[in-house]
């Protein structure tokens, strides 16, 4: 299962959690595209891993291809769970997927670090949000994901919601509502 959102400029959070199952990877690659087109000019992303334990080979192949094809990526920081397993597979992925600014880590403070030194202040507020919230025990989405009929009804996940309290299923996104600037809404141009 997984989620992602954008709250903040140019931050995106990613999470995993198990199971990751075989036949999310179509989802997947649709709500990453979907979220890419919303943000304007380049991006950060956070990618909490820490619930997740193996990703299945069709997900493995759509989260390869989706990493090749992100030419305004900025920075990513994946946050590993516990697993060896997926520790081996995440660093296989990032191999595949060439991108010196995409790194691994097993601490949420050097995630944290490695994104500190290109985010802008209310990024780095909530990068502080969304880690403290991990830490805690709980999702790193500030508020629940609403959630479709399910995506074997024929129908696509309902994007995020003003309210909801259901909690998320496989393949909820979180987009965007209005279009950032150009500049990503930080003064830059």
């Amino acid at each position: 299962m997984y989620s992602i959102e954008s709250h903040v400029g140019r931050l995106i959070e990613v999470r995993f959690w198990s199971p990751v199952g075989e036949g999310e990877a179509i989802g997947w690659r649709r709500d990453h595209d979907a979220m890419l087109q919303s943000v304007l000019g380049s991006y950060i992303v956070f990618v909490d891993l820490s619930d997740a334990n193996v990703f299945p080979p069709d997900m493995v192949e759509a989260y390869v291809a989706t990493m090749r094809n992100e030419p305004r990526l900025l920075r990513a920081a994946l946050v590993l769970s516990a697993s060896p397993t997926l520790s081996l597979q995440m660093q296989r992925i990032l191999r595949d997927a060439f991108h010196p600014q995409r790194r691994a880590f097993r601490e949420v403070r050097e995630a944290e670090n490695f994104l500190g030194d290109i985010v802008s202040l209310p990024e780095r507020a909530r990068l502080r949000e969304v880690i403290e919230r991990r830490e805690q025990g709980g999702p790193i989405s500030a508020q629940p994901v609403s959630t479709g009929i399910p995506q074997s009804a024929g129908t696509p996940p309902s994007l995020r919601g003003p309210v909801s309290g259901r909690t998320p299923t496989p393949a909820t996104v979180r987009i965007p509502v209005i279009p950032r600037s150009p500049s990503g809404g930080h003064g830059d141009g």
